[in-house]
């Protein structure tokens, strides 16, 4: 299949699946949940986590975006994706990051591997495939985004749904951090979100436990906030050799206290 129409398959896969509402993917807990951090170009990470699961055909795999820039191949990671989610249909979650943009396209590495590569052609294409991407994830007890909790928290479950990537809450979702000792501000009308914010946030969505990407943590590939209730990972190595993580997460019920057990570092 060609490029152009991978990408148009993915974009129909993302539009049409049966459990998107708007912009946030609803649906039950009821089958293992394999959850993969920020990704950027690296195609051996990808290629690692998928063998350690390849046993597990019968579960759920959730992207938390950033497939693209800084890394070495960011086109040919794209295509791993897409194939991955063409072969394994509704099981595959494809959420956007806040490199799903061209602006941070044109300002990191991925618009001029583009232009490199050849691939001026297929631009518009990508673009469109960013905007097919859902923004959250809600499976029962556990939501999943890829930057943070937006402030302030909308209202209800339907107001979230409809937050789009354009809109200065869509914005917060994907470039929002948690507020700790290693917080650093971001502008752009990013802001941190605290332990209250989070509390109102898993309140709005019925969940125990938020999954996020977007912040990688040097020498380890994960951190917990906020009584274990906010849960960052990342599945890059940045080339540097930094642990990688993502999570395997099974269908059963799980205390937050101890869900640290479910990421595996790589």
């Amino acid at each position: 299949m060609c490029l152009k129409k991978l990408i148009s398959r993915s974009i129909e896969l993302n539009i049409k699946r049966p459990d998107r509402h708007e912009n946030m993917i609803k649906r039950s807990r009821d089958l293992p949940l394999i959850i993969i951090g920020d990704l950027h170009g690296e195609r051996d990470s990808l290629k690692e986590i998928l063998e350690i699961t390849s046993n597990e055909g019968d579960s759920f795999f959730l992207f938390l975006g950033d497939y693209v820039d800084r890394g070495p191949d960011c086109m040919g990671l794209l295509e791993d994706i897409i194939n991955f989610q063409i072969n394994n249909g509704e099981r595959v979650i494809l959420l956007r990051g806040n490199h799903e943009d061209w602006d941070m396209n044109i300002r990191y590495s991925f618009a001029s591997e583009l232009i490199a590569k050849g691939y001026e052609g297929v631009v518009e294409d990508i673009l469109s495939w960013y905007e097919s991407l859902p923004l959250i994830a809600l499976f029962d007890d556990v939501v999943a985004l890829h930057g943070g909790v937006p402030k302030p928290i909308p209202s209800n479950i339907n107001d979230l749904s409809r937050i789009r990537a354009t809109d200065p809450l869509g914005m917060q979702v994907l470039w929002n951090d948690p507020l700790d000792e290693g917080y650093w501000p971001r502008g752009g009308g990013t802001k941190p979100f605290t332990a209250k914010d989070l509390e109102a946030f898993l309140k709005l969505t019925g969940a125990k436990l938020l999954i996020r990407g977007h912040q990688y943590v040097p020498n380890r590939g994960y951190k917990l906030n906020f009584d274990n209730r906010c849960m960052t990972i990342f599945s890059a190595s940045y080339g540097y050799g930094w642990p990688r993580c993502f999570v395997y997460l099974p269908p059963c019920d799980f205390n937050v206290s101890d869900v640290e057990k479910y990421i595996i570092r790589i």
